[in-house]
């Protein structure tokens, strides 16, 4: 992807401490989402400027930056998530409660376990799609940039993984007894 005319002769390394203080905090919370503490947390955030770097080549437009930073750092998760299942059943569950606590509870305790042990049953790259959708907020057309995908594209992905995730939720109980997530099909 050709980087904008006034980025060209930027010193590489001025141009990486403005992406990092412009997305860090961004970064953080969606590390913070998706893990256990906040030291690994950190950790995924450096580890994912430590790719961006060795990238920095690729960079995107200013105005897509964070969505590269988001599949990067979804990359980094993914890759140090391989074999720790039972550590992301619960880092999951603290995350969607940490989520949570703000709201009135909506859910009981088994609806929570259910919905958690639903999401760790999807693939990885549904499960993501689905905390990008709800944890980050992103619309499709910013999760198909996260992606390197169309907007359409990154809803039917959406669509399919909501769908899986109804599935097992009612495979568990015979008939969900929640909705799995705030269902907004056009997002």
């Amino acid at each position: 992807m050709m980087r904008e005319p006034e980025r060209q002769g930027s010193d590489k390394n001025t141009e990486l401490a403005r992406v990092v203080a412009t997305y860090r905090q961004a970064l953080l919370r969606y590390a913070l989402r998706r893990l256990e503490d906040r030291s690994a947390a950190e950790d995924l955030v450096a580890e994912t400027f430590v790719v961006a770097w060795r990238r920095f080549d690729e960079i995107p437009p200013r105005e897509q930056e964070l969505f590269w930073l988001y599949g990067i750092a979804g990359r980094v998760l993914s890759n140090s998530l391989r074999g720790h299942r039972r550590s992301l059943r619960l880092e999951m569950r603290l995350a969607f409660e940490r989520e949570h606590t703000q709201d009135a509870p909506r859910y009981s305790e088994e609806d929570i376990r259910q919905l958690m042990e639903a999401l760790l049953e999807l693939r990885s790259e549904e499960r993501e799609l689905l905390q990008l959708t709800y944890w980050e907020d992103l619309t499709y057309r910013e999760i198909g940039l996260v992606l390197s995908c169309s907007e359409k594209a990154a809803g039917i992905r959406i669509s399919r993984a909501r769908q899986h995730l109804r599935q097992l939720l009612n495979e568990t109980n015979g008939t969900a007894s929640i909705s799995p997530l705030p269902i907004q099909e056009t997002h």
